[in-house]
Protein backbone atom coordinates (compact mmCIF):
# COMPACT_ATOMS: atom_id res chain seq x y z
CA UNK A 1 0.00 0.00 0.00
CA UNK A 2 0.94 3.62 -0.62
CA UNK A 3 3.10 5.13 2.24
CA UNK A 4 1.28 6.61 5.89
CA UNK A 5 2.15 10.11 4.17
CA UNK A 6 0.47 9.62 0.95
CA UNK A 7 -2.61 7.29 3.07
CA UNK A 8 -3.64 10.29 5.25
CA UNK A 9 -3.03 13.18 2.20
CA UNK A 10 -6.55 14.53 0.71
CA UNK A 11 -7.30 16.61 -2.24
CA UNK A 12 -10.87 18.07 -2.86
CA UNK A 13 -12.45 18.38 -6.27
CA UNK A 14 -15.66 19.92 -6.78
CA UNK A 15 -18.20 17.89 -8.95
CA UNK A 16 -20.55 19.63 -11.17
CA UNK A 17 -23.83 16.89 -10.54
CA UNK A 18 -26.70 16.54 -12.99
CA UNK A 19 -29.74 15.91 -10.63
CA UNK A 20 -32.61 14.94 -13.20
CA UNK A 21 -30.23 12.83 -15.38
CA UNK A 22 -28.21 11.56 -11.97
CA UNK A 23 -24.65 11.68 -13.90
CA UNK A 24 -21.76 13.49 -13.00
CA UNK A 25 -21.16 16.38 -15.78
CA UNK A 26 -17.43 17.02 -14.88
CA UNK A 27 -15.18 17.78 -12.09
CA UNK A 28 -13.36 21.43 -11.39
CA UNK A 29 -10.15 20.71 -10.15
CA UNK A 30 -6.50 22.09 -9.68
CA UNK A 31 -2.91 20.35 -10.42
CA UNK A 32 -2.87 18.26 -7.96
CA UNK A 33 -5.80 16.24 -9.04
CA UNK A 34 -5.11 16.54 -12.62
CA UNK A 35 -1.74 15.46 -12.03
CA UNK A 36 -2.65 11.96 -10.56
CA UNK A 37 -4.82 11.48 -13.95
CA UNK A 38 -1.62 12.12 -15.90
CA UNK A 39 0.10 9.71 -13.79
CA UNK A 40 -1.87 7.64 -14.56
CA UNK A 41 -0.70 6.49 -18.07
CA UNK A 42 3.05 6.18 -16.73
CA UNK A 43 2.19 3.20 -14.71
CA UNK A 44 3.44 0.27 -16.30
CA UNK A 45 0.96 -2.59 -16.82
CA UNK A 46 2.99 -4.59 -13.76
CA UNK A 47 2.70 -1.55 -10.87
CA UNK A 48 -1.12 -1.62 -11.90
CA UNK A 49 -1.69 -5.39 -11.43
CA UNK A 50 -0.07 -4.87 -8.62
CA UNK A 51 -1.54 -1.88 -7.17
CA UNK A 52 -5.51 -3.10 -7.35
CA UNK A 53 -4.38 -6.15 -6.35
CA UNK A 54 -3.73 -4.76 -2.98
CA UNK A 55 -6.49 -2.28 -3.05
CA UNK A 56 -9.07 -3.74 -0.31
CA UNK A 57 -7.72 -7.22 -0.18
CA UNK A 58 -9.77 -8.19 -3.32
CA UNK A 59 -9.55 -9.93 -6.66
CA UNK A 60 -8.83 -7.47 -9.43
CA UNK A 61 -10.08 -8.81 -12.51
CA UNK A 62 -10.15 -5.57 -14.26
CA UNK A 63 -7.36 -6.38 -16.36
CA UNK A 64 -8.25 -9.69 -16.79
CA UNK A 65 -5.42 -12.28 -18.13
CA UNK A 66 -2.57 -9.59 -16.91
CA UNK A 67 -3.73 -10.47 -13.55
CA UNK A 68 -2.98 -14.04 -14.14
CA UNK A 69 0.49 -13.51 -15.64
CA UNK A 70 1.17 -11.13 -12.86
CA UNK A 71 1.11 -14.02 -10.59
CA UNK A 72 2.52 -16.77 -12.35
CA UNK A 73 5.56 -14.92 -12.77
CA UNK A 74 5.56 -14.33 -8.80
CA UNK A 75 5.03 -18.43 -8.50
CA UNK A 76 7.69 -19.55 -11.18
CA UNK A 77 10.62 -20.78 -9.58
CA UNK A 78 14.12 -18.83 -9.96
CA UNK A 79 15.67 -21.55 -11.07
CA UNK A 80 14.06 -20.59 -14.54
CA UNK A 81 14.80 -16.81 -14.06
CA UNK A 82 18.68 -15.84 -16.03
CA UNK A 83 19.27 -13.73 -13.59
CA UNK A 84 18.49 -13.22 -9.60
CA UNK A 85 16.78 -9.63 -9.97
CA UNK A 86 14.92 -10.31 -13.26
CA UNK A 87 11.52 -11.51 -11.21
CA UNK A 88 11.30 -8.80 -9.06
CA UNK A 89 12.19 -5.87 -11.48
CA UNK A 90 9.23 -7.57 -13.64
CA UNK A 91 7.32 -7.98 -10.30
CA UNK A 92 8.01 -4.45 -10.13
CA UNK A 93 8.65 -2.13 -13.23
CA UNK A 94 10.16 1.03 -12.92
CA UNK A 95 8.37 3.86 -14.20
CA UNK A 96 11.10 6.60 -16.33
CA UNK A 97 8.57 9.15 -14.45
CA UNK A 98 9.24 7.64 -10.99
CA UNK A 99 11.46 10.68 -9.95
CA UNK A 100 8.42 12.67 -10.73
CA UNK A 101 5.48 10.95 -9.35
CA UNK A 102 6.71 10.73 -6.15
CA UNK A 103 6.11 14.41 -5.64
CA UNK A 104 2.48 13.62 -6.07
CA UNK A 105 0.37 14.72 -3.06
CA UNK A 106 -1.36 11.52 -3.20
CA UNK A 107 1.57 8.81 -4.38
CA UNK A 108 -0.21 6.02 -6.12
CA UNK A 109 2.84 4.03 -7.20
CA UNK A 110 4.96 2.79 -4.03
CA UNK A 111 7.49 1.00 -6.35
CA UNK A 112 11.00 1.22 -4.66
CA UNK A 113 13.52 2.62 -7.66
CA UNK A 114 16.67 0.17 -8.92
CA UNK A 115 19.68 -0.16 -6.90
CA UNK A 116 22.42 -2.31 -7.26
CA UNK A 117 25.69 -3.37 -5.11
CA UNK A 118 28.82 -3.90 -6.64
CA UNK A 119 31.91 -5.93 -5.40
CA UNK A 120 34.62 -3.96 -7.19
CA UNK A 121 37.07 -6.47 -6.15
CA UNK A 122 35.50 -9.29 -8.17
CA UNK A 123 33.14 -7.56 -9.97
CA UNK A 124 29.97 -9.24 -8.95
CA UNK A 125 26.74 -7.64 -9.06
CA UNK A 126 23.38 -8.13 -6.92
CA UNK A 127 20.25 -6.29 -6.75
CA UNK A 128 19.55 -5.08 -3.47
CA UNK A 129 16.50 -6.18 -3.08
CA UNK A 130 18.08 -9.82 -3.04
CA UNK A 131 21.01 -9.31 -1.06
CA UNK A 132 20.65 -7.84 1.92
CA UNK A 133 24.14 -7.97 3.29
CA UNK A 134 27.63 -5.88 2.80
CA UNK A 135 30.02 -8.56 2.00
CA UNK A 136 30.24 -10.25 -1.66
CA UNK A 137 29.47 -13.73 -1.02
CA UNK A 138 31.69 -15.13 -4.02
CA UNK A 139 35.06 -12.89 -2.06
CA UNK A 140 33.93 -11.93 0.99
CA UNK A 141 34.55 -8.25 -0.17
CA UNK A 142 32.45 -4.96 1.54
CA UNK A 143 29.58 -3.96 -1.38
CA UNK A 144 29.05 -0.20 -2.64
CA UNK A 145 26.45 0.82 -3.99
CA UNK A 146 26.61 1.40 -7.37
CA UNK A 147 23.30 2.94 -8.65
CA UNK A 148 19.97 4.27 -8.76
CA UNK A 149 16.84 4.15 -11.24
CA UNK A 150 18.27 6.67 -13.83
CA UNK A 151 15.97 9.59 -15.51
CA UNK A 152 16.73 11.73 -18.23
CA UNK A 153 14.03 14.33 -18.02
CA UNK A 154 14.86 16.76 -15.48
CA UNK A 155 12.90 16.65 -11.83
CA UNK A 156 11.47 20.06 -11.05
CA UNK A 157 11.24 21.14 -7.13
CA UNK A 158 7.53 21.31 -5.24
CA UNK A 159 4.43 22.14 -6.40
CA UNK A 160 2.68 20.72 -9.43
CA UNK A 161 4.09 17.74 -11.41
CA UNK A 162 2.99 18.03 -14.56
CA UNK A 163 0.95 21.13 -15.07
CA UNK A 164 0.82 24.54 -13.93
CA UNK A 165 0.10 25.19 -10.23
CA UNK A 166 -1.95 28.24 -10.84
CA UNK A 167 -4.11 26.81 -13.25
CA UNK A 168 -8.10 24.70 -13.20
CA UNK A 169 -8.92 22.29 -15.19
CA UNK A 170 -12.25 20.78 -16.17
CA UNK A 171 -12.30 17.08 -16.24
CA UNK A 172 -15.29 15.30 -17.91
CA UNK A 173 -16.64 12.05 -16.90
CA UNK A 174 -15.19 9.65 -19.28
CA UNK A 175 -11.48 12.06 -18.07
CA UNK A 176 -11.21 14.69 -20.94
CA UNK A 177 -8.83 17.15 -19.30
CA UNK A 178 -8.99 20.96 -20.62
CA UNK A 179 -8.56 24.42 -19.42
CA UNK A 180 -11.37 25.81 -17.24
CA UNK A 181 -13.08 28.60 -18.90
CA UNK A 182 -16.73 29.77 -18.86
CA UNK A 183 -16.86 28.98 -22.43
CA UNK A 184 -15.25 25.60 -22.58
CA UNK A 185 -18.50 24.65 -19.56
CA UNK A 186 -21.21 26.19 -21.16
CA UNK A 187 -20.20 24.20 -24.36
CA UNK A 188 -20.11 21.02 -22.81
CA UNK A 189 -23.39 21.66 -20.95
CA UNK A 190 -24.87 22.14 -24.06
CA UNK A 191 -23.30 19.07 -25.75
CA UNK A 192 -24.46 17.09 -23.01
CA UNK A 193 -28.27 18.80 -23.68
CA UNK A 194 -28.34 20.81 -20.45
CA UNK A 195 -30.14 23.97 -20.61
CA UNK A 196 -31.78 24.33 -17.43
CA UNK A 197 -29.42 25.39 -14.34
CA UNK A 198 -31.35 24.41 -11.97
CA UNK A 199 -31.02 20.29 -12.76
CA UNK A 200 -27.47 21.34 -11.73
CA UNK A 201 -25.83 21.25 -8.33
CA UNK A 202 -22.25 21.62 -6.88
CA UNK A 203 -20.57 18.96 -4.73
CA UNK A 204 -17.18 18.79 -2.64
CA UNK A 205 -15.63 15.42 -3.42
CA UNK A 206 -12.71 15.03 -1.00
CA UNK A 207 -10.89 12.12 -2.20
CA UNK A 208 -7.43 10.07 -0.55
CA UNK A 209 -5.18 6.96 -1.39
CA UNK A 210 -8.22 4.14 -1.45
CA UNK A 211 -10.81 6.97 -3.70
CA UNK A 212 -7.79 7.40 -5.96
CA UNK A 213 -7.08 4.15 -6.25
CA UNK A 214 -10.74 3.00 -6.90
CA UNK A 215 -11.13 5.51 -9.58
CA UNK A 216 -8.04 4.00 -11.40
CA UNK A 217 -9.54 0.71 -11.25
CA UNK A 218 -13.50 2.25 -12.42
CA UNK A 219 -11.27 3.89 -15.22
CA UNK A 220 -9.71 0.71 -16.68
CA UNK A 221 -13.39 -0.85 -16.07
CA UNK A 222 -16.07 2.14 -17.37
CA UNK A 223 -16.53 5.32 -19.68
CA UNK A 224 -18.11 6.91 -16.56
CA UNK A 225 -15.92 6.63 -13.44
CA UNK A 226 -17.05 10.16 -11.70
CA UNK A 227 -20.02 9.13 -11.89
CA UNK A 228 -19.88 6.28 -10.61
CA UNK A 229 -17.46 7.00 -7.78
CA UNK A 230 -19.87 10.16 -6.35
CA UNK A 231 -23.54 8.16 -7.59
CA UNK A 232 -23.68 4.75 -7.99
CA UNK A 233 -22.78 2.63 -4.97
CA UNK A 234 -24.13 -0.54 -6.51
CA UNK A 235 -21.39 -0.92 -9.81
CA UNK A 236 -18.54 0.78 -7.13
CA UNK A 237 -18.99 -1.90 -4.93
CA UNK A 238 -19.03 -4.51 -7.80
CA UNK A 239 -15.78 -2.92 -9.57
CA UNK A 240 -14.03 -2.99 -5.99
CA UNK A 241 -14.76 -6.86 -5.38
CA UNK A 242 -13.93 -7.56 -8.66
CA UNK A 243 -17.28 -9.11 -9.97
CA UNK A 244 -17.33 -6.33 -12.08
CA UNK A 245 -15.67 -7.64 -15.69
CA UNK A 246 -14.57 -4.62 -17.35
CA UNK A 247 -12.86 -3.74 -20.20
CA UNK A 248 -9.87 -5.60 -22.24
CA UNK A 249 -7.76 -4.52 -24.88
CA UNK A 250 -9.18 -5.62 -27.93
CA UNK A 251 -8.15 -3.25 -30.70
CA UNK A 252 -4.83 -3.65 -31.15
CA UNK A 253 -3.46 -5.08 -34.45
CA UNK A 254 0.16 -5.05 -35.93
CA UNK A 255 0.43 -3.56 -40.24
CA UNK A 256 1.39 -5.95 -42.44
CA UNK A 257 4.90 -4.16 -42.35
CA UNK A 258 5.15 -4.49 -38.88
CA UNK A 259 4.07 -7.91 -38.47
CA UNK A 260 6.48 -9.18 -41.27
CA UNK A 261 9.40 -7.81 -39.80
CA UNK A 262 8.78 -9.20 -36.24
CA UNK A 263 10.47 -12.15 -34.85
CA UNK A 264 8.97 -15.71 -34.72
CA UNK A 265 7.96 -17.44 -31.97
CA UNK A 266 6.72 -21.34 -32.37
CA UNK A 267 3.63 -22.88 -30.21
CA UNK A 268 2.15 -25.24 -30.01
CA UNK A 269 -1.22 -24.87 -29.23
CA UNK A 270 -4.11 -27.52 -28.47
CA UNK A 271 -7.33 -27.06 -29.89
CA UNK A 272 -10.72 -28.86 -28.64
CA UNK A 273 -12.44 -30.27 -31.67
CA UNK A 274 -15.93 -30.19 -30.87
CA UNK A 275 -15.78 -26.45 -29.65
CA UNK A 276 -12.60 -25.20 -31.33
CA UNK A 277 -11.41 -23.59 -27.76
CA UNK A 278 -8.10 -23.16 -27.23
CA UNK A 279 -7.14 -24.97 -24.17
CA UNK A 280 -3.03 -24.54 -23.82
CA UNK A 281 0.07 -24.00 -25.63
CA UNK A 282 3.08 -25.41 -25.34
CA UNK A 283 5.67 -22.54 -25.32
CA UNK A 284 9.59 -22.10 -25.50
CA UNK A 285 11.17 -19.32 -23.32
CA UNK A 286 11.29 -16.88 -25.82
CA UNK A 287 7.31 -16.31 -26.24
CA UNK A 288 7.04 -16.71 -22.06
CA UNK A 289 9.85 -13.74 -22.34
CA UNK A 290 8.14 -11.60 -24.29
CA UNK A 291 4.62 -12.42 -22.46
CA UNK A 292 6.35 -10.76 -18.97
CA UNK A 293 7.88 -8.23 -20.81
CA UNK A 294 4.52 -6.96 -21.12
CA UNK A 295 4.44 -6.18 -17.44
CA UNK A 296 7.36 -3.67 -17.99
CA UNK A 297 5.23 -1.79 -20.73
CA UNK A 298 3.24 1.62 -19.44
CA UNK A 299 -0.38 2.20 -19.44
CA UNK A 300 -0.07 4.97 -22.15
CA UNK A 301 2.49 3.13 -24.25
CA UNK A 302 0.32 0.66 -24.96
CA UNK A 303 -2.40 2.57 -26.02
CA UNK A 304 -0.69 5.72 -27.21
CA UNK A 305 2.20 3.83 -29.13
CA UNK A 306 0.68 0.24 -29.76
CA UNK A 307 -2.87 0.98 -30.27
CA UNK A 308 -2.15 4.95 -31.89
CA UNK A 309 -4.34 6.16 -28.96
CA UNK A 310 -7.87 4.11 -29.80
CA UNK A 311 -8.10 1.15 -27.24
CA UNK A 312 -10.96 0.35 -25.64
CA UNK A 313 -10.26 2.22 -22.66
CA UNK A 314 -12.16 5.00 -23.25
CA UNK A 315 -10.60 7.14 -20.13
CA UNK A 316 -7.04 6.40 -20.62
CA UNK A 317 -7.13 7.22 -24.34
CA UNK A 318 -8.97 10.87 -23.32
CA UNK A 319 -6.10 11.57 -21.10
CA UNK A 320 -3.57 10.89 -24.18
CA UNK A 321 -5.69 13.27 -26.19
CA UNK A 322 -6.14 15.91 -23.99
CA UNK A 323 -2.32 15.41 -22.85
CA UNK A 324 -1.58 16.45 -26.95
CA UNK A 325 -3.90 19.28 -26.48
CA UNK A 326 -2.75 20.84 -23.91
CA UNK A 327 -0.01 24.21 -24.32
CA UNK A 328 3.14 23.63 -23.72
CA UNK A 329 4.46 26.84 -20.93
CA UNK A 330 0.60 27.63 -20.28
CA UNK A 331 -1.03 24.48 -19.14
CA UNK A 332 2.16 21.86 -19.33
CA UNK A 333 5.24 22.60 -17.55
CA UNK A 334 7.76 21.54 -20.36
CA UNK A 335 7.80 19.87 -23.85
CA UNK A 336 10.26 17.13 -21.86
CA UNK A 337 7.06 16.26 -19.94
CA UNK A 338 4.45 16.51 -22.50
CA UNK A 339 7.11 13.76 -24.75
CA UNK A 340 7.54 11.68 -21.49
CA UNK A 341 3.66 11.43 -21.12
CA UNK A 342 3.00 10.61 -24.41
CA UNK A 343 5.74 7.99 -25.39
CA UNK A 344 6.66 7.14 -21.99
CA UNK A 345 9.57 4.20 -21.98
CA UNK A 346 10.35 1.71 -20.26
CA UNK A 347 11.43 2.35 -16.62
CA UNK A 348 13.76 -1.13 -16.86
CA UNK A 349 17.70 -0.30 -17.84
CA UNK A 350 17.51 -2.91 -20.31
CA UNK A 351 14.74 -4.93 -21.97
CA UNK A 352 15.32 -8.22 -23.01
CA UNK A 353 15.93 -9.45 -26.80
CA UNK A 354 12.26 -11.01 -26.94
CA UNK A 355 10.75 -7.69 -26.73
CA UNK A 356 9.41 -7.05 -30.00
CA UNK A 357 8.04 -3.86 -30.15
CA UNK A 358 9.77 -0.88 -31.77
CA UNK A 359 10.10 0.57 -28.32
CA UNK A 360 12.74 2.50 -26.21
CA UNK A 361 13.82 1.51 -22.87
CA UNK A 362 15.51 4.02 -20.26
CA UNK A 363 19.23 4.68 -21.73
CA UNK A 364 21.83 3.69 -19.66
CA UNK A 365 24.14 6.15 -18.72
CA UNK A 366 27.78 5.95 -20.21
CA UNK A 367 29.89 5.09 -16.90
CA UNK A 368 27.01 2.78 -15.86
CA UNK A 369 27.60 0.58 -18.98
CA UNK A 370 31.41 0.53 -19.23
CA UNK A 371 31.50 -1.18 -15.78
CA UNK A 372 28.66 -3.54 -16.43
CA UNK A 373 29.95 -4.41 -19.64
CA UNK A 374 32.96 -4.93 -17.77
CA UNK A 375 31.28 -7.40 -15.07
CA UNK A 376 32.10 -11.39 -15.25
CA UNK A 377 28.94 -11.97 -13.39
CA UNK A 378 26.69 -14.63 -15.63
CA UNK A 379 23.82 -12.96 -13.56
CA UNK A 380 24.03 -9.76 -15.70
CA UNK A 381 22.68 -10.52 -19.25
CA UNK A 382 22.80 -7.02 -21.19
CA UNK A 383 19.79 -7.17 -23.86
CA UNK A 384 19.53 -10.92 -23.20
CA UNK A 385 16.06 -12.53 -22.23
CA UNK A 386 14.64 -12.90 -18.58
CA UNK A 387 14.60 -16.61 -19.12
CA UNK A 388 17.32 -19.65 -19.24
CA UNK A 389 17.31 -21.73 -22.22
CA UNK A 390 15.75 -24.43 -22.81
CA UNK A 391 12.65 -23.26 -21.17
CA UNK A 392 9.29 -25.12 -22.14
CA UNK A 393 5.91 -23.53 -20.15
CA UNK A 394 2.64 -24.30 -20.23
CA UNK A 395 0.43 -21.26 -21.16
CA UNK A 396 -3.44 -21.44 -21.00
CA UNK A 397 -6.03 -19.22 -22.88
CA UNK A 398 -6.39 -17.21 -19.95
CA UNK A 399 -2.68 -16.38 -19.89
CA UNK A 400 -1.62 -18.71 -16.66
CA UNK A 401 1.58 -19.82 -16.93
CA UNK A 402 3.93 -22.90 -15.67
CA UNK A 403 6.32 -24.74 -16.46
CA UNK A 404 5.64 -27.53 -18.31
CA UNK A 405 4.42 -30.67 -16.94
CA UNK A 406 2.83 -34.07 -17.67
CA UNK A 407 0.86 -33.41 -14.70
CA UNK A 408 -0.22 -29.90 -15.78
CA UNK A 409 -0.98 -30.38 -19.55
CA UNK A 410 -3.23 -34.16 -17.94
CA UNK A 411 -5.22 -31.69 -14.94
CA UNK A 412 -6.54 -28.87 -17.48
CA UNK A 413 -7.29 -31.10 -19.91
CA UNK A 414 -9.62 -32.96 -17.43
CA UNK A 415 -11.49 -29.67 -16.19
CA UNK A 416 -12.50 -28.99 -19.85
Amino acid sequence: MADANAVEAKISIKVIIDKVNKRAVYAEADHTFVDILLGFITLPLGTIVRILGKHDDKKFEVLGSLNNMYQSLNDIPECYLATEGCKYMLLNPGSISYDHCKNLKLKIDDTEPMKYLLCFNCSYLYHDRMFQFDECKICGSFLSLLCKYFTNVSVGGSGSVFVSEIATFIVTDDFSVMPSTTAGSIQLLTDLGITDMSHLEEMKLDMGWQQMVCLLKMALSLDSPLTHLVLDRNIRSRVLDGSYQGTNFDHFSLTENEASECSKMLLEVSLQKSTGKVLFAEAREDFVDFLFGFLSIPLGTVIGTLMNGASSLTCMDNIIKSVSHLSVGIYLKSQDLKDMLLEPHFGQQYSSKNQLFLLAGTEIPSKMLAVMNKLQNPRIRIGEGFLLKPGVFFVTDDLVITPSSSYSTMDTITQV
